[in-house]
């Protein structure tokens, strides 16, 4: 029997980063995102009208979402229509253990858009120095969560990794 069919799955620690076991990258934040859209994609509709918006709550006092459904719901509203076309949902993700240990490496992530799903990722609650719950919150909603909207526009567009980071970066600065 192959390896492959052998896989003890993603890396467990910060260690690992840039190992790979059995072809897995070590990604605690994505692995978190594929286990909330396991748990919730026979609940979400294939096309809603407007997408989802899951909050998934935190289970650690490390971590706090930087912004609330309410005020997630009110961004996605002051964006073209069209950008939230076939969006499914928006998660807000709850952060573990294995973040925690992972967040100021190179592995830190703030959000993702997979599967027609955009994953905000919970923040541990130390803040650096100068920044306030409030840019906080405005960096989650006007930076991450529209760069994570323009992938979504751009899901068919573009196959180079770095055409599809400036077109997120560009559609950040238009909205």
């Amino acid at each position: 029997m192959s390896a492959h069919f052998q896989s003890s799955g993603p890396r467990s620690n910060a260690y690992s980063e840039s190992k790979f076991t059995n072809w897995a990258e070590y990604d605690p934040f994505f692995a978190e995102a594929r286990a909330a859209f396991k748990r919730y994609d026979g609940k979400i509709s294939h096309a809603p009208i407007f997408p989802h918006i899951i909050t998934i709550k935190t289970q650690f006092p490390d971590f706090i979402h930087a912004c609330n459904r309410a005020e997630v719901r009110t961004r996605l509203e002051r964006m073209p229509p069209a950008s939230r076309k076939d969006l499914r949902a928006v998660f807000l993700l709850a952060g573990t253990r294995k973040q925690e240990k992972s967040w100021w490496s190179n592995l830190g992530c703030y959000g993702m858009y997979w599967r027609s799903c955009v994953f905000l990722c919970a923040h541990p609650f130390h803040l650096p120095s100068g920044y306030t719950l409030d840019d906080l919150r405005r960096f989650y909603l006007d930076d991450v969560l529209v760069h994570e909207i323009a992938h979504h526009l751009d899901r068919e567009r573009m196959v180079d990794d770095k055409a599809k980071e400036a077109f997120a970066h560009a559609y950040v600065q238009k909205q």
